[in-house]
């Protein structure tokens, strides 16, 4: 391994030709069985990028490139991967790597930003799992997944279940999501971008975002991944059994948020399906909250285009205009769902409700935006020119990244901590 890795940044450094550099990483992860490679920008650099090549979750090499010379790369596996560079949401394609010891099915994924990033994973042809099941039966207690003993069902939604688990050797409790087989019955492609979505979640490694541990399948083919198990209750529990809550606990609540999503998109991850139900507010002092369900968020297609009662009843409440008129999730869709979100825990609803599905989709299109009405009191003009201006129906004149709805945040607690409003926007 060590020999292709040295391979690998002697062409970087001696040879700035984007051909045989993207040659030399594929050499080298074939060589060195890699799972995973990654092209992005290093952090805090504005000029070069990092490539990493993971093994068993393990970096195992790593090369840096100039940002030019990177996006040229990024290019190359583009075209054999016969992936759109012009392409507005996460796009990907896959090519057949042959080498003299093994053979690889390479997925590549372009991610659209400022900055080119890239990230293949590499699979063996003939372990890939198609589904051709017609029905999937629910674990039970008792199951073995893996590594893995299921001990109880916590949860299920629209796109799949939860369940307690044990590690077998080390003891220790996690919880196993599963995708639910409907998803995969309409796209079996669903596989590919579940495990690839979970799997760029989980490298962000944030306070405020669900840790995820481990990927695999089940025997019929239904891909699951293993998180850390959360005690407490999620935000829509919490706002159903409560109400508004008061200014201080919503602020804190945005505050972890923002953060949140600052890493995600930091990261060229975006959610996609911000609300209540996929933030989880943990039990103790002090109020801290995880975003989960990275995973899922490019799924939610499939359940709209097959009128999935259990997604259309919940996400349209979050879901900004732009995308209903067809355009793909991006930073500014998911402003407009934290918007949303901010606006629920202040004044105890969301700002467009309608049990006729046409009829909210057209409150999100052309109604405006209203006044957040808390019972806790009245709330500074900042607070309401925050929100609206996530809400703006025309994404363009939103904020121009999450990182400025963080700057505006601060900006509201120190104007408004001058003013004698500190006591409704911090604890």
């Amino acid at each position: 391994m060590a020999n292709a890795a040295q391979r690998a940044q002697t062409v970087v450094d001696a040879l700035p030709n984007p051909i045989e550099i993207v040659d030399a990483i594929l050499d080298a992860a074939l060589a060195m069985d890699a799972d995973y490679v990654w092209i992005e920008p290093i952090p805090l650099s504005d000029d070069n990028h990092l490539i990493s090549i993971e093994h068993r979750g393990k970096v195992v090499a790593t090369a840096t490139l100039d940002a030019l010379l990177a996006s040229a790369v990024i290019a190359r596996l583009a075209s054999i991967a016969e992936v759109d560079l012009a392409a507005s949401r996460a796009a990907t394609g896959t090519v057949r790597l042959r080498g003299r010891e093994r053979e690889r099915e390479l997925v590549f994924t372009l991610r659209p930003g400022a900055d080119a990033r890239a990230e293949m994973t590499l699979v063996t042809p003939a372990t890939r799992l198609t589904v051709s099941r017609e029905q999937f039966e629910d674990l039970r207690a008792g199951d073995r997944v893996d590594h893995y003993r299921v001990t109880q069902r916590l949860d299920a939604g629209g796109m799949g279940s939860v369940y307690a688990v044990e590690h077998n050797t080390l003891g220790r409790t996690y919880a196993l999501k599963v995708l639910h087989g409907k998803v995969l019955r309409r796209d079996p492609s669903s596989i590919d971008r579940f495990v690839r979505e979970a799997r760029a979640a989980a490298r962000i490694q944030h306070p405020n975002i669900v840790d995820v541990f481990d990927f695999g399948f089940l025997p019929d083919g239904r891909p699951y991944f293993v998180m850390e198990l959360l005690k407490g209750s999620s935000l829509a529990d919490m706002i159903d059994t409560t109400g508004a809550l008061p200014p201080a606990q919503a602020f804190a609540i945005a505050r972890q948020l923002v953060e949140a999503l600052c890493a995600a998109h930091d990261h060229g991850v975006i959610h996609a399906d911000v609300t209540p139900s996929n933030v989880f507010v943990l039990d103790g002092d002090p109020l801290r909250i995880k975003l989960a369900d990275f995973g899922l968020a490019e799924l939610r297609d499939v359940a709209v285009r097959d009128n999935d009662a259990d997604y259309i009843m919940g996400t349209p409440r979050y879901v900004a205009p732009e995308q209903l008129r067809g355009q793909p999730a991006s930073e500014a869709s998911d402003q407009y769902a934290l918007g949303i979100v901010l606006f629920e825990m202040l004044a105890g609803d969301a700002p467009f409700n309608d049990p006729d599905l046409r009829t909210l989709c057209r409150k999100h299109l052309f109604d405006p935006i209203p006044t957040v009405q808390s019972p806790h009191g009245p709330l500074p003009t900042e607070v309401q020119a925050l929100i609206a201006r996530c809400l703006a129906k025309n994404p363009g004149e939103r904020h121009p990244s999450m990182r400025a709805v963080r700057a505006e945040l601060d900006e509201i607690t120190r104007v408004t901590d001058r003013r004698g409003w500190r006591r409704w926007l911090a604890t």
